[in-house]
């Protein structure tokens, strides 16, 4: 099991581990506001995340390059319902918005990032595949 997918999996189920252990961590920024303020649903669903990319790498290399795109399309749509339920007023609450903003922005950037990562191995995956039977 030494090989891309396996690797790629290992490496989002530990991102998703460390998300979860710094939503345990007091905010460390200076000052009155929240930057990132997690809630307990939110910091079991990362860790739920972590588990499930960790069980998946003991399976086959197909399914593993299926849950990484999938879960990249989920995250994006997460994203998309994030940005849709934003109630953007400029001048209201500049600050808030661009936080919220910049989160959103993050978790669609992952999202792409894991489905193109998806697709790259997929297409690698039919190349070794044909260079085998070749």
């Amino acid at each position: 099991m030494n090989n891309d997918s396996v690797k790629v999996v290992w490496i989002f189920a530990a991102m998703f581990m460390w998300i979860t252990f710094l939503g345990f961590i007091p905010n460390f920024f200076s000052g009155e506001t929240v930057f990132l303020e997690t809630y307990m649903p939110l910091k079991l669903i990362h860790l739920i995340t972590a588990i499930c990319f960790i069980v998946i790498t003991r399976s086959d290399e197909k399914t593993r390059i299926q849950f990484v795109q999938i879960f990249g399309l989920v995250y994006m749509l997460i994203s998309v319902i994030g940005f849709m339920g934003m109630d953007i007023k400029i001048g209201e609450q500049w600050e808030a918005v661009i936080r919220l903003n910049l989160l959103n922005y993050v978790q669609f950037s992952l999202g792409v990032a894991l489905s193109a990562i998806g697709m790259i191995l997929k297409k690698r995956q039919r190349l070794v595949g044909s260079m085998l039977f070749a």
